[in-house]
């Protein structure tokens, strides 16, 4: 799935092919391949973008 991502790193929003994302058991999103930024490199440090909020409640709503 391609899920639209900013690294909290240096603020660049991309897009990323996370995988098949899920939910661990503490309820936090978790994807299957870990985003790297493509600007900076940061790992592991994306945060959701309003589309990607969105992306992933229709996830979320699909997958009940």
């Amino acid at each position: 799935m391609i899920v639209n991502l900013k690294c909290g790193e240096c603020k660049h929003i991309f897009d990323f092919e996370v995988g098949e994302p899920s939910m661990d058991k503490n309820y936090r999103l978790v994807f299957e391949n870990i985003p790297e930024c493509p600007k900076c490199k940061a790992r592991d440090k994306e945060l959701l973008t309003e589309k990607g909020q969105g992306q992933m409640t229709a996830w979320h709503l699909g997958d009940l």
